[in-house]
């Protein structure tokens, strides 16, 4: 922080003190005391003046810095909160096209079962149909050598 003469005539007003005053009213490159310029009064008050704009235009600064701080970080977080929403996005999108294929092949499976056991039925179907047929011949054929004989 720069210590300028303005704050060194606040400090000697504040304080009331002869060798601040004493001080303040010299020049930066000047040796001895000099004549005090007009009266003291008024160069106190444009002073405070102009500390005050100071002081209003820093906190001014101070303020806009902190805003555009404050806006940083919530564009910050907000555009991690967007990351984290398109991680999750891609992650439910993945995991419902597996889950869509999961699906997809247990119905393959199932009507692959299906299939079988309907061909499985049918081939049954076709045994007991063929032993039937298959009974019945030899039943008839049974009966015609047993007519034979007798004959």
């Amino acid at each position: 922080m720069h210590i300028t003469p303005e704050k060194i005539k606040e400090a000697a007003e504040a304080l009331e003190c002869t060798e601040l005053k004493s001080f303040m009213f010299q020049e930066p490159t000047a040796g001895p005391l000099t004549k005090p310029r007009r009266s003291s009064r008024s160069t106190g008050r444009s002073s405070r003046r102009s500390t005050r704009g100071t002081r209003r235009s820093s906190r001014g600064s101070r303020r806009s810095s902190r805003r555009s701080h404050r806006s940083s970080r919530r564009s910050r977080r907000s555009s991690r909160r967007s990351r984290r929403s398109s991680r999750r996005s891609r992650r439910s999108s993945r995991r419902s096209r597996r889950s869509s294929r999961r699906s997809r092949r247990s119905s393959r499976r199932s009507r692959r079962s299906s299939r079988r056991s309907r061909r499985s039925s049918r081939r049954s179907r076709r045994s007991s149909r063929r032993s039937r047929r298959s009974s019945r011949r030899s039943r008839r054929s049974s009966r015609r050598s047993r007519r034979s004989r007798r004959s």
